[in-house]
């Protein structure tokens, strides 16, 4: 295989969306978590100032209630949530963490990831409100660029985060958003966030906005989490965490299985009303490897499987990686897109070579797992296997360039997509797979908008959908059925 160098200069503080995760500790009860189908568990404006919060200065703290003779007992946890959906209704609402690294200094500057931001602030619908946290450093910069790219200042809520903290692009994963009984939005959290200082994230954004930041007893990734109108997938990965912590953060009902009692309070948590369906595979998935070869008279390490640890149900450690949600067809059913290296390879002849690599039975088995389910038509997309190969290092870093993690918008009238793309560089002949998932989604009724070059994202495994947080949405007819 030819070098593939990068096209781009990376940043040495943008860390891999894998980056300090919860090892998935495999116990007895841990096993028989595994995918399920319908049929159950198989085996197999004016303009204003921008408005910028300084953290050093942090809300006062609430008073608490003074006891009465007649006790007025509170609710600690956010009652029947429903949590926002990936697809379905206007993007309201949107969040981004951008530290510095990912921001130029000055104008003069070329900043790979600050140009995937320009690019996508620019495309999303005048009626997308943001949310957006920085770094101190970076505030007179991005307030220039507001200005000069005419963006409503009054379509911004933007905070700002001391420079010494170190939080990361991925925005998504930190947390799922949920809305209340009362209309509420919660940035409700996971037990453990351990990447850096990601997990400060909401209660930082909770402290400039609206929202409130709660915390559950469970483990989950928002990027692990795919919700359409009357259903939500999790990655069955992590309930295999939550179903270690039963015994110490939570107690176990003795008329429940540990299961049954895990996914309820998925359910609870997130969403009351919607079914949850756990998305894996029964198969063996390859872990991550690390062997050498030669390249050019030197020996170089091949790191493939990025992420993947013993005992994984997933080809990629969160489904949006591979998973792709596009609403429902003509006849009611619900559009899932589920990548496949085949036809990448079938479009892009050069990518045969990755075939060994590529995973193809463990992506085919879970489509046909959510295809087994007849509420779901089940579309396969190009899934392109490809890497970067870094000098300084000697490494080959292995890596799915993926347009499955995508930003979906679906009103029920109108449809738009956001695609990251993959035709750029070293690697220009993926401007076929580019366009092939372009016309997939072109033929669902979509209006595409194809972003700027994602590789500098993808080869640390996320993309677009890695970096933004559907935070409000509008609701669809449908949103409140449930599935037979």
């Amino acid at each position: 295989m030819e070098k593939k160098v990068r096209h781009y200069k990376k940043s040495n503080q943008l860390i891999s969306r894998i980056e300090k995760d919860i090892h998935i500790e495999i116990g007895e009860e841990s096993k028989h978590v595994v995918p399920q189908t319908s049929k159950g568990l198989i085996d197999k404006s004016n303009r204003q100032p921008l408005n910028f919060t300084n953290f050093s200065a942090n809300k006062a703290a609430p008073q608490k209630e003074t006891l009465t003779s007649i006790l007025n007992f509170k609710h600690t946890a956010p009652q029947n949530p429903s949590i926002v959906s990936t697809a379905n209704g206007k993007i309201e609402k949107i969040f981004f963490t951008i530290p510095s690294y990912a921001i130029p200094i000055n104008e003069r500057e070329k900043n790979v990831y600050w140009d995937a931001y320009t690019d996508l602030f620019l495309n999303l619908p005048e009626h997308t409100y943001f949310l957006v946290l920085i770094h101190e450093s970076s505030k007179s910069f991005f307030e220039r660029w507001i200005s000069n790219a005419r963006i409503n200042p009054s379509r911004l809520e933007v905070g700002t985060i001391e420079d010494h903290l170190h939080f990361s692009v991925w925005a998504e994963d930190g947390y799922a958003i949920t809305k209340d009984q009362n209309g509420q939005t919660w940035f409700t959290e996971p037990i453990k966030f351990p990447r850096y200082a990601d997990g400060q994230m909401a209660a930082r954004a909770a402290n400039i906005s609206s929202l409130k930041s709660y915390k559950t007893p469970l483990y989950y990734q928002g990027g692990n989490i795919l919700i359409g109108d009357n259903f939500f997938f999790i990655g069955a990965d992590y309930p295999r965490n939550s179903l270690q912590n039963i015994g110490n953060a939570i107690s176990q009902p003795m008329d429940e299985t540990p299961n049954d009692f895990i996914k309820s309070l998925y359910k609870e948590y997130l969403d009351h009303k919607k079914e949850l369906f756990y998305v894996g595979t029964a198969l063996p998935v390859p872990e991550q490897t690390a062997t050498e070869f030669e390249l050019n008279g030197e020996i170089w390490t091949n790191v493939l499987n990025r992420g993947n640890k013993e005992g994984t149900t997933q080809p990629l450690f969160h489904i949006d990686m591979f998973i792709s949600l596009a609403g429902r067809n003509s006849e009611g059913k619900y559009q899932i897109l589920v990548g496949s290296p085949k036809l990448a390879e079938e479009i892009v002849g050069s990518l045969k070579a990755h075939k060994r690599y590529a995973m193809q039975e463990i992506y085919d088995d879970i489509a046909e797992n959510l295809a087994a389910n007849p509420e779901f038509d089940v579309i396969r997309n190009p899934l392109p296997l490809v890497y970067v190969d870094d000098e300084v290092r000697k490494e080959r870093l292995w890596y799915f360039a993926t347009a499955n993690n995508c930003l979906v918008e679906n009103d029920g009238t109108q449809k738009t997509v956001w695609l990251p793309t993959y035709g750029h560089g070293s690697w220009a002949e993926l401007k076929a797979t580019d366009t092939a998932n372009r016309r997939i989604w072109e033929n669902l009724g979509y209006k595409v908008n194809m972003l700027v070059d994602f590789h500098p994202f993808a080869s640390n495994l996320g993309a677009v959908h890695c970096i933004s947080k559907y935070l409000e949405r509008s609701t669809t007819n449908n949103e409140n059925d449930v599935i037979s």
